[in-house]
């Protein structure tokens, strides 16, 4: 041991050379010994004792023979008579010597308990040393058994053998839990231990064994955490005990103990999810604070935490032990380490990804596959990251558990549903592909086979028809390439595209397309409805059918009102009923509906004509859709259905017309029509685009795309929709914002406004208080620096001059990323579009197009209202909707 500065508590009566044989062998070079001899006698054993008397001659003999023993033993040593030995006398002695240790010389009771006494005054080691004497055999090294009954308490023992513990000694541990030899070998590695280290299980009657006499050639010294019984009260064979101070909490406050996931390097950040070890349910993250990264017993890392998640820098790989830095000094880091942390980074091993909540049964097949290393994934956040490493080992598996909602950034989102939890190990295994990770396949449960690009997606009893060598991975840095691995689509060269944020320009183009038809019409939308909007529309269409043109309708049956629930559209029966007009709807609901059939629809809107040209974005067929704000006479008695919204859409001609039909036939024949050719339209412009399919509960297209956007971004970043932030998007613009972009957003309201008043209609309220949910999920961004603006819409000369402005629902679903990039189609920044329905989207890889898309939203900014983190309004409307981001999105 490397103590420095000894107090040592003895009896004059006591034969002192046993004392300073042993200190030699444990502590061989301290610079100050100072031994403190008691001369009191207890005339009751041990309960009180007598007062000091005045040395007669013998005493005075034991003295001088003290001072003979201790002489050499170090640079300063002396003996002291004091004449009162209480614990708080001790306590004062320790501190004017600067003492480290206390040793306890003396077997008697009173010594030991003078001891404990001062362990609660004063928090130093204390070595008991017994009858046993310690070996001076010439065999290199301690031999220590260290015994520890608690995560904190084995900490505190692997903190001391870091500090006194040398290369020749051997460590004997019995910990709080089993661990494996590879477990053992980390706890090795995170506390920076010198010495060997060995497990004892309880299981062992060895441990039971070691205050026995028949034990003295086995051990050197037994390290415990905390004064146990049987030290006070079995004193006479036993090898020596070293005390040591009473494990400090991590943290001042009763919270319990840390349940961490391993975390994932993507070349980008680590981000770890902190979490409280105890309660039942979803895990709840731990108070915001400071944490710190060990190796080797030193500090390699400090970062705060944020809800419970921490980011790192790329680029800190390996193993770590996590501490809670409150309050602590770099000399008791090793101690306050409570778990163990892997880092993954890319190498050459297969990784096989599988759920974490894989049967036994299935954990024992993924045993079974040779030559990969399994990673487990945490999809559900109900259940603590050691039990799934219990089960993993017990299965005979490395115990590495990543979290999905930290690889992801998902954050505390409730809204993220079970049913998508295949698809979110998809998503997980991407990310690792685009890191460099060789992923070779995932095993997910559920029915749901995740739609998957460069490893495979299988069941555990699909295992044994495994391919064995993954596709060539390698890291990915560019746009380009981010889009190619996580959104399924190809760039397509050749094309001319126009887009619009104006309802009356797109109703022109809609109902001019379908009259220059010569061959057919694919009209796809997510709701349709009889109005003038919807009548002009169906008079189209039906000329066209009339004229020989080939017309096929396809409406989600749900949203459309046809065919689910009993429910009859009367503008669609009107339609099918004509000729050259066939109709098809999508998943009609005909008995009692599970959440997946209420949710999972199809929210495509599209209308292709005779392969030449189509026409994509958010418009339904409806009059709120395609009505300009000018072309409505307002009053405050109308129906909010009537006030138009702002939508946007685009134009798009040449070769990305061919893949844009594809993805129609594919709904059409899913909905029972019949297949149709579909042509190859050659180039039309010089326009670079992407179209981004996306199928609910198969894959996650739409959100990666605008992830990758966002991530993208080195200058500034539009966004402009009005329905919740999906917590990821919300993540994802935050960190825009701290690298120094600008980010500008533009939201509504779902009812909308006159001024302070709401129109009027069905569901107004309850569409108020969506709204509310809305600018929720902009609240953090407001207080972060984003530049976010609720939609106004000045007076136009055809409404009421009761109507100064209004305040529109934002229906759009667009993003404009450096004035290069931009996107439009169906897909929300919500969880309903990132996991349940099916989207349509376009990537407009042209800076014409997205710096006049970016002017025109500059336009509409310049005359809405910003929300100003400075205002106490503003303050006070963000405290008191802060509860909505519990507010489960599957509910909006």
């Amino acid at each position: 041991m490397n103590h420095q500065r000894l107090l040592v508590l003895t009896s004059i009566e006591d034969d002192a050379r046993p004392i300073f044989e042993a200190l030699r062998r444990l502590v061989p070079a301290p610079v100050q010994v100072i031994v403190m001899a008691d001369r009191t006698v207890p005339p009751l054993g041990w309960l009180a004792p007598a007062p000091p008397a005045e040395l007669d001659e013998a005493s005075s003999h034991a003295v001088e023979r003290l001072r003979e023993a201790v002489k050499g033993i170090a640079l300063f040593a002396d003996v002291a008579l004091p004449t009162e030995v209480t614990p708080d006398a001790l306590a004062s002695a320790v501190r004017a010597s600067s003492s480290d240790l206390v040793v306890v010389g003396s077997a008697r009771h009173r010594a030991l308990a003078l001891a404990a006494g001062l362990q609660k005054r004063t928090p130093l080691p204390v070595l008991c040393l017994g009858s046993l004497p310690v070996a001076t055999s010439p065999r290199p090294g301690i031999r220590l058994a260290c015994l520890s009954f608690s995560g904190r308490e084995q900490a505190s023992v692997l903190g001391f053998l870091r500090e006194h513990a040398g290369t020749a000694d051997r460590a004997v541990l019995l910990a709080s839990r089993p661990m494996s030899v590879p477990e053992l070998a980390v706890v090795r590695e995170v506390a920076g231990l010198a010495s060997r280290l060995e497990l004892l299980d309880r299981s062992e009657r060895r441990w039971r064994t070691l205050f026995d006499a028949r034990t003295t050639g086995e051990f050197d010294l037994v390290v415990v955490s905390r004064f146990p019984p049987l030290v006070l009260l079995d004193v006479s064979a036993r090898p020596p005990v070293l005390v040591l101070p009473p494990a400090r909490p991590a943290v001042t406050d009763p919270e319990r103990g840390i349940d961490v996931p391993d975390a994932l390097d993507d070349g980008t950040c680590i981000r770890l999810r902190l979490e409280y070890a105890g309660g039942i349910g979803r895990r709840r993250p731990i108070e915001d604070q400071e944490v710190g990264f060990v190796r080797a017993g030193q500090l390699l890392a400090r970062a705060p935490s944020v809800e419970g998640t921490v980011e790192l820098p790329s680029g800190l790989g390996g193993l770590f032990g996590l501490v809670r830095m409150r309050g602590r000094t770099a000399a008791d880091l090793s101690r306050g380490v409570e778990t163990s942390v892997s880092i993954l980074s890319a190498g050459d091993v297969p990784v096989l990804l599988i759920d974490a909540e894989l049967e036994p049964d299935a954990l024992a097949r993924v045993r079974a596959v040779a030559r990969v290393e399994p990673v487990a994934v945490r999809l559900r956040p109900t259940r603590a990251c050691r039990s799934l490493r219990a089960r993993l080992r017990a299965a005979g598996l490395a115990p590495l558990v990543l979290d999905a909602g930290a690889v992801l950034d998902e954050g505390d989102a409730l809204d993220v549903p079970a049913q998508a939890d295949g698809v979110r190990l998809a998503r997980v295994a991407t990310r690792m592909r685009a890191a460099g990770f060789p992923v070779l396949a995932i095993v997910f449960r559920g029915p749901h086979r995740p739609v998957v690009d460069g490893f495979d997606a299988v069941l555990a009893e699909e295992l044994p028809s495994l391919r064995h060598t993954p596709a060539p991975t390698a890291r990915v840095s560019s746009l380009d390439a981010r889009l190619d691995v996580t959104t399924g689509s190809r760039a397509s060269e050749g094309n001319q595209v126009q887009v619009e944020l104006d309802n009356r320009l797109a109703r022109g183009w809609l109902l001019d397309a379908i009259a220059s038809s010569r061959e057919r019409v694919h009209f796809q939308s997510y709701m349709a409805v009889g109005d003038d909007v919807g009548r002009a529309v169906e008079e189209a269409l039906a000329a066209a059918g009339a004229r020989g043109i080939a017309v096929r309708v396809l409406v989600d049956s749900l949203h459309g009102l046809h065919g689910s629930f009993g429910a009859h559209n009367p503008l669609l029966e009107r339609l099918s009923s004509r000729p050259g007009v066939e109709l098809r709807v999508g998943h009609p609901i005909t008995g009692a509906p599970t959440l997946e059939d209420l949710k999972q629809r199809d929210h495509r809107k599209l209308v292709a004509v005779d392969g030449r040209v189509a026409l994509l974005g958010g418009r339904n067929l409806s009059h709120e859709y395609y009505t300009g704000f000018a072309e409505v006479p307002l009053s405050p008695e109308m129906a909010w259905r009537m006030v138009p919204w702002l939508d946007a859409g685009a134009r798009v001609e040449g070769p990305a017309v061919a893949t844009l039909e594809r993805s129609f036939l594919q709904a059409w024949t899913e909905a029972g029509g019949e297949p149709f050719q579909v042509g190859s339209p050659g180039p039309a412009g010089s326009t670079r685009v992407r179209v981004v399919v996306h199928r609910g509960l198969r894959d996650a297209h739409s959100i990666e795309a605008y992830l990758a956007l966002i991530d993208a971004a080195s200058s500034h970043v539009y966004a402009v929709n009005g329905f919740p932030l999906v917590l990821e998007i919300q993540h994802a613009l935050l960190r825009a914002l701290r690298r120094g972009v600008r980010v500008r957003t533009l939201v509504g309201n779902l009812t909308p406004r006159h001024g302070e008043e709401p129109f009027r209609g069905p569901l107004a309220s309850g569409r108020i208080a969506a709204t509310s949910f809305v600018h929720s999920r902009m609240d953090p961004l407001v207080a972060a620096g984003a530049e976010c603006y609720e939609l106004v819409v000045a007076r136009q000369p055809s409404w009421a001059p009761s109507i100064p402005e209004i305040r529109p629902h934002v229906h759009a679903k667009t993003m404009s990323v450096d004035g290069k990039v931009c996107a439009v189609g169906s897909a929300n920044l919500d969880v309903t579009a990132t996991y349940w329905e099916n989207e349509l989207m376009l990537l407009v890889e042209e800076p014409g197009v997205a710096t006049a898309l970016e002017a025109r939203f500059d336009q509409l900014m310049a005359g809405s209202a910003r929300f100003d983190r400075t205002d106490p309004a503003w303050k006070r409307r963000a405290e008191q909707r802060r509860w909505m981001r519990h507010w489960p999105g599957v509910l909006g």
